[in-house]
């Protein structure tokens, strides 16, 4: 008895020997059956198939042909060879149909055709055994089939140390290089290599070693430790399991221990407990350090990646400081301006409903007031921002809907949500800065999400002036990179103009514009400037014609032609893309300025989105990552100039190419001085690199430094 609903099976019926379960239909079909419903014997299943085709399994079949005229050519002529030799006796639509189709007929038929073989194996082997749960586990992992690693008895720890529950005082005197060891909420736990022995003792027994800066430290997630309060007297952290991981390969979902020591140990467990960590630290650090060398990433683990732990430790605990009465009275304004769009929003409807839901939306749009729809999606007419913006150019009530979303979305995703975090700790916000996050070593930042404080509108002006100094007589300083990536890109591609331009400290958009328009820099409106900010961009992102075409609102052959005349004036950007495209295809990763690699495994794929996709990558992780490589290492020599000097200077956001302090005013002459120079200096390149200074009384109200 075959198991299945595929009709290919079918071609086996055999008597009463071989018969089909169909569950889908709950019942069973045997020979006697398939001939009584098919008119004809089960082996014929596979010519009536060559016929009509399979378009699940991508079986061509017959153009023209449907199942009536296959059935009826089966039951009269049988096989394919023989309706093929009585051409002469069908109809001469019929025959025309055939005879166009004769390569798909046949190449569908050795599709269906099953293969028959011997297969060496006895009943015996076919018996069901428990699973191989180490392999299953192995597969769960690399799938990220989570719910599923959780229903599977995990394997066993294969742990062959001793573990002790206190550390000898002899451990904790000895004068050591190295020490592999994790900190929980009240105890460490280290690992002895030499008698290959876990001890664990309480921080305060353990403090010698902690406080010892000359002593290596070997952990998993220094950062998470370091703000414990407990873990805050930890020095000389030294090798970071965690950053290791990340830096060799950061394509994965997370880098929890149990992650690593599955992908690197092929230990595949639910959960590693806390006092074996430095055990599986031990493990992992012999083969991860032994990688970052081989790799020519150990500059970039030891001099940017490790020393930003304390950097971003010192971001988080630090906080922001927020004025709660400017957010309370933003509440109330926005509030006040949301309650207007719904009265406004009804009484063009003719109805209330609920904004927020999209079904109801397309009923009032498309339905009752006869809007004309612009896009369709599986579930109906899209009322999509994009398809809103270009309604509201036509109906008013589109206009008023965009609106309401972007005020909706600013009060639920940040005012309401930042108040109340606000409200929990105190007057601060301590977002937590990801080191391990994305896939060009950008940072990250989450609880809040600071790095996408909106900046654009009345309102989201009004949220920026909620951010304020700690100090008394203190001001907020922000200190922005001018226009990085393209001149990270000038520096990579080393073509004259683009570095002329930077040089000459010009507008590279308006100078971009002046170069695809043929125009004088002071004739360049600012239309055509915004083009050419776009196509930069567009270049930098790896964006293709029909992508760049959407961003302009041409069509692609347009978008084409300013790709073109764009590598017309830059030419060794072109030859620059070329070459990243080369050896992203030979070596399977591109890199950065600092080493950083990116591993693009989709750039062969036969899925030409896959493909091009990780063509975009190839060409924006250079740039992008390179940029993140630049302003990590600033922001180490940054802190480590404001701690050797003891100002109170403190840096308290990073948003890509922007870094924020909080500081007392006495000190901005000072402060603004060292974060510039080392800014501008950390990495040379073949153009300037230059920053742009604001200072001000909170994050909004903000003017440039003298």
């Amino acid at each position: 008895m075959i198991v299945s609903s595929d009709k290919d099976i079918c071609q086996l019926l055999q008597g009463q020997s071989v018969v089909m379960y169909n569950p889908t239909q709950d019942r069973i079909v045997t020979e006697d059956v398939f001939i009584k419903e098919w008119g004809f014997a089960p082996p014929l299943v596979i010519d009536y198939l060559s016929l009509v085709g399979d378009s699940v399994d991508n079986v061509p079949g017959a153009k023209g042909i449907g199942k009536v005229g296959a059935s009826k050519l089966i039951k009269e002529f049988g096989p394919i060879e023989n309706i093929f030799h009585n051409l002469d006796s069908v109809s001469p639509k019929v025959r025309q149909a055939l005879q166009e189709n004769r390569k798909n007929i046949l190449l569908s038929r050795d599709l269906v055709k099953l293969e028959c073989l011997d297969l060496d194996i006895g009943w015996c082997d076919l018996r069901i055994k428990d699973p191989d749960y180490a392999n299953v586990y192995k597969m769960f992992q690399d799938l990220e089939f989570k719910k599923l690693l959780k229903s599977i008895p995990a394997p066993s720890l294969n742990v062959k140390v001793e573990v002790k529950d206190k550390a000898p005082e002899e451990f904790l005197r000895t004068p050591k290089e190295k020490v592999i060891f994790f900190v929980d909420a009240d105890n460490c736990h280290m690992f002895d290599e030499e008698k290959k022995c876990i001890y664990t003792s309480s921080l305060p027994n353990a403090k010698a070693i902690l406080e010892d800066e000359n002593i290596k430290k070997i952990s998993y997630d220094f950062k998470e430790q370091l703000l414990n309060a407990s873990g805050s007297d930890i020095k000389g952290i030294w090798f970071d399991i965690k950053i290791a991981g990340y830096l060799l390969d950061s394509s994965f979902v997370d880098y929890n221990l149990g992650t690593l020591a599955a992908h690197y140990l092929e230990d595949f467990i639910h959960e590693i407990p806390l006092n074996l960590y430095p055990y599986y630290i031990y493990r992992l650090y012999g083969i991860l350090s032994s990688k970052l060398r081989k790799a020519g990433l150990e500059k970039l683990f030891f001099e940017v990646e490790m020393p930003l732990i304390y950097v971003l430790t010192h971001m988080q605990s630090c906080g922001m400081c927020i004025d709660k009465d400017v957010m309370y009275n933003l509440l109330e304004e926005v509030d006040t301006r949301l309650k207007r769009l719904n009265k406004d929003i009804f009484k063009i409807a003719g109805k209330t409903f609920n904004l927020n839901s999209p079904t109801q939306l397309r009923v009032v749009l498309f339905e009752e007031l006869k809007i004309p729809p612009l896009k369709k999606t599986k579930t109906g007419y899209s009322t999509s921002e994009e398809v809103l913006q270009k309604l509201a150019q036509q109906h008013p009530i589109a206009e008023l809907l965009l609106e309401f979303r972007q005020l909706n979305k600013l009060k639920t995703t940040y005012i309401v949500p930042l108040i109340q975090e606000a409200e929990r700790m105190g007057q601060k916000l301590h977002a937590k800065f990801n080191q391990t996050s994305t896939q060009t070593g950008r940072l990250s930042s989450s609880s809040p999400n600071l790095q996408s404080i909106p900046t654009k509108g009345k309102f989201s002006s009004h949220l920026r002036k909620a951010f304020i100094s700690s100090f008394s007589d203190g001001c907020i300083l922000s200190c922005d990179y001018s226009q990085i990536e393209l001149r990270i890109l000038a520096h990579f591609s080393g073509d004259e103009r683009l570095g002329e331009a930077f040089k000459n400290n010009l507008d590279i958009h308006r100078y971009t514009a002046s170069l695809l328009f043929g125009i004088e820099e002071d004739k360049v409106e600012d239309s055509q400037r915004n083009l050419a900010k776009r196509v930069n961009f567009g270049i930098l992102y790896g964006m293709s014609s029909y992508g760049l075409s959407r961003e302009l609102g041409v069509n692609p052959q347009e978008a084409d032609i300013f790709i073109q005349d764009y590598f017309l004036r830059y030419p060794k950007v072109k030859a620059y893309i070329e070459k990243v495209y080369r050896e992203a295809e030979e070596k399977g990763f591109v890199r950065t300025i600092l080493g950083r690699r990116r591993h693009l495994p989709d750039f062969k794929s036969p899925n030409p989105q896959l493909r091009e996709f990780a063509h975009r990558q190839a060409i924006n992780t250079p740039i992008q990552g390179s940029c993140a490589d630049l302003i990590k290492l600033a922001m180490v020599r940054i802190y480590n100039e404001l701690k050797k000097k003891k100002l109170r200077a403190q840096l308290i956001i990073q948003i890509h190419d922007e870094l924020v302090f909080d500081l007392p005013r006495d000190q901005l002459k000072e402060v603004a001085e060292i974060v510039k120079r080392n800014m501008e200096e950390s990495i040379r390149l073949s153009v300037p690199i230059r920053v742009n200074l604001k200072v001000g009384k909170n994050w909004a109200e903000m003017k440039e430094v003298q």
